[in-house]
């Protein structure tokens, strides 16, 4: 189970996940990549469909800021783990790729790439409805 911290989060709107989850996994990238002079981010799926209505941009264009950004929009392609996907690649002086990462914005400003969790802060080891009842259970 994860921290009543997770549950209620403050950032950007109109849409979490297409805001929040973004800026967040950018910022993230962009503190990897200190040397990096330019980043291109690809959005596929649900972030490429709504993500101009949402201010996905926006939010990308604040956390990669003073770097050049290009943005590519593929709405018409969904990767198969979750449909609020975006891949981040980093770029040299001489345009030469640096590294890549490809993310997910499950909700709420969550991001995953489904291979680390490097972000997640987990308090509690119950994961299911049942654990929780039977934890309860067991403290009365």
């Amino acid at each position: 189970m994860e921290s009543i911290k997770e549950i209620f989060r403050i950032g950007n709107g109109p849409s979490s996940s297409h805001t929040m989850g973004p800026k967040k996994a950018a910022e993230i990238f962009k503190s990897k990549h200190p040397t990096a002079r330019s980043f291109k981010v690809t959005l596929f799926g649900s972030l490429a469909s709504t993500g101009k209505g949402h201010l996905t941009d926006v939010a990308l264009t604040q956390a990669l800021h003073p770097q050049e950004l290009t943005i590519e929009w593929r709405p018409e392609t969904f990767l198969t783990k979750h449909p609020n996907a975006l891949k981040i690649e980093a770029f040299d002086v001489d345009k030469k790729l640096l590294d890549e990462w490809t993310v997910y914005s499950v909700g709420g400003g969550k991001i995953t790439d489904f291979e680390s969790d490097e972000n997640e802060n987990r308090v509690y080891d119950l994961t299911t409805m049942k654990d929780l009842i039977s934890w309860s259970k067991k403290i009365r």
